[in-house]
């Protein structure tokens, strides 16, 4: 039937449309701030990770200039004396015992005395070989042409022969002697430990110069040495390098985290300089996104959390607002003439009325007011119940006698006196609940006024009084005040 109805499938599917299109709109929204949140979780995951073991080289290197700035106070005091080895050795071994990675610590003179503590105390005198030159070490000269202290590029050790960094500075004797202080820094130390801080088991962490050469730690059959990528078998750090130099992370000066796939795998790579101030030696760690995925999970529920308590809240606004003023547009406004003869062999009900004429008493062949008020009630009666269809030019026996009886000049006249008593007995307020079609049936035209339920109660005005309908099987019978006002307090909304 054409009436509104408690349910309507129509109305089913529109709400059924628009809450899916509201879904997919929050879930769309929700799926970018997961987006967003996976890339700021893993990109601070890498940025920690990186970030401490940066830490821990800078607390080292603040560690070695602080016992570098000790040793110089001695030999200016007089306590340390490079000529004097064992006595010196008593002063300088327990610094092997400070977790600075140390690897050995070289005392020289611009006189040419000099001495190597190694880490399990034997001393060694480098200037007594023919090949050692003092002034040609790196850590040397550089120490007693500026102050504080100084810290050498990777170079080759000449003791151990391996790859290390130096930390060194000088000092004045009393006698005018310029002394100079070394600690040397092997870089396998150093890359274990980094590998040590990596944040999960199956990170992977790689130290490398600004040109993109990669470090490779020692073994039994090579030395440590910094190797070019197409000389290294590390796939991944290989990749994650390749990244690096690609966003240029060297020229823009900050640490990077980038998103790649390795393997099917997906991957974070994070760098960081170990040292800010040159950016010599670059550290790189790749982590896993599954290691990542605890945290990601959590942040991901939450956010699902919130986008479904927003989707309740719009789709519960979206259909109090639809139940209260959705109704402006009757549902199946438009109607067939197949549908109207349908109405009429039904006959009369609870949500279907006929009335022969819009105005025109066929009695006295004048128009009349109780005929205007006749039908207008039957209206009332559908707005105030579960809305209903009233066919205008319909006798109640079901027979099509047209609008013609009315005698309107023309579609629009008829139209318009609809639209003003409307207007004059129930409210212009009213009209959107309302929907008025003219349909040319056998010759005649049919008026058929559709009505939704409307939100507020309806009353109908007769010069200074008003009437309160509602249908009740195929008539519309008015409630006396009582009863309207509990009928009301209790109608639906």
């Amino acid at each position: 039937m054409m009436t509104r109805k408690k349910w309507n499938p129509l109305r089913v599917i529109r709400t059924a449309l628009v809450l899916t299109v509201l879904a997919a709109f929050v879930g769309a929204v929700v799926a970018v701030f997961i987006e967003r949140e996976w890339r700021n979780i893993s990109e601070q995951y890498i940025q920690d990770a990186t970030q401490r073991a940066a830490t821990q080289f800078q607390r080292m290197a603040s560690e070695v200039d602080a016992s570098l700035g000790m040793v110089c106070e001695w030999g200016r005091s007089g306590l340390l004396d490079p000529s004097q080895s064992e006595k010196a050795k008593k002063l300088l071994f327990p610094f092997f015992g400070k977790n600075l990675m140390l690897s050995g610590i070289s005392i020289a003179d611009t006189d040419g005395k000099n001495f190597f503590l190694q880490p399990d105390g034997s001393i060694r005198f480098p200037s007594t070989e023919k090949e050692y030159n003092l002034e040609e070490r790196p850590w040397f000269t550089p120490a007693l042409e500026n102050e504080g202290t100084q810290w050498t590029d990777i170079y080759s050790f000449y003791t151990l022969e391996k790859l290390g960094i130096t930390a060194s500075a000088a000092w004045t004797e009393k006698g005018g002697t310029r002394a100079v202080v070394a600690f040397d820094i092997l870089l396998d130390d150093f890359f274990n430990g980094v590998r040590q801080m990596a944040p999960t088991p199956a990170s992977h962490a790689f130290i490398f110069l600004p040109d993109g050469q990669l470090y490779v730690p020692g073994t039994e059959s090579a030395k440590s040495e910094f190797r070019s990528t197409e000389l290294i078998k590390d796939k991944l750090a290989m990749q994650g390098l390749s990244l690096w130099d690609v966003d240029r992370v060297r020229e823009e000066g900050e640490l990077k985290v980038v998103q790649m796939r390795f393997e099917g795998e997906a991957w974070w790579c994070g760098f960081v300089p170990l040292e800010k101030s040159r950016k010599q030696v670059w550290m790189g760690v790749i982590v896993p996104e599954a290691d990542i995925v605890g945290d990601i999970v959590t942040r991901r529920q939450e956010l699902f959390g919130i986008g479904f308590v927003v989707f309740i809240g719009f789709s519960a606004l979206y259909i109090f607002l639809t139940r209260r003023y959705g109704r402006s547009l009757p549902v199946e406004a438009d109607i067939t003439e197949g549908e109207v003869r349908e109405f009429i062999r039904k006959g009369e009900n609870r949500s279907v009325e006929f009335k022969s004429t819009m105005r025109m008493n066929l009695h006295t062949k004048k128009p009349g007011k109780e005929i205007e008020l006749a039908w207008t009630k039957g209206v009332a009666g559908f707005l105030n119940t579960d809305g209903g269809t009233l066919l205008l030019g319909v006798t109640d026996d079901g027979v099509i006698t047209g609008l013609e009886q009315d005698v309107f000049e023309n579609e629009d006249k008829c139209r318009l006196h609809f639209k003003n008593l409307i207007a004059k007995h129930i409210g212009a307020e009213f009209s959107k609940y309302i929907r008025f079609i003219l349909l040319k049936m056998d010759g005649k035209t049919v008026g058929v006024v559709r009505c939704a339920r409307a939100s507020e109660p309806v009353f109908l005005k007769d010069v200074n009084k008003e009437h309160f309908y509602i249908r009740n099987g195929p008539s519309s019978d008015e409630l006396p005040v009582s009863k309207a006002l509990e009928y009301i307090k209790h109608r639906k909304r």
